[in-house]
């Protein structure tokens, strides 16, 4: 089942409007380059793009018998030191470090550095 991108234009447009759209897009301004402390900020429809993050830590000798035989409440002990910050990445694309936190007994990370 085929589905339309939210932020691509419909097929069935006419294409004066299509230009039109095109020619709305570029006439945004592109963002200032970075400086060394300075937050980049997005404009339209590049700022609502869906992003997947991962946070991946390294369990030593866990194998898929294991992640069978997990039981709630079951504590799986890592190589990564308590207390240290682990890499956020998007894809091969390290962003962030963060640190796990419960909020109401669900598991939630929080960034404490940014790339």
């Amino acid at each position: 089942m085929a589905t339309a991108h939210p932020l691509l234009a419909p097929a069935t447009e006419p294409p004066h409007e299509a230009a039109a759209g095109a020619a709305a897009a570029a006439a945004e301004p592109e963002p200032a380059p970075r400086e060394e402390g300075k937050s980049i900020v997005l404009h339209g429809a590049l700022a609502r793009l869906p992003v997947e993050l991962e946070v991946a830590l390294p369990v030593r000798d866990f194998r898929v018998r294991n992640l069978l035989a997990l039981e709630a409440g079951q504590v799986i002990e890592t190589e990564w030191a308590l207390g240290e910050d682990m890499p956020l990445s998007s894809g091969p694309a390290q962003l962030a470090w963060s640190e796990f936190e419960v909020i109401d007994s669900q598991l939630g990370v929080r960034v404490t550095r940014l790339m």
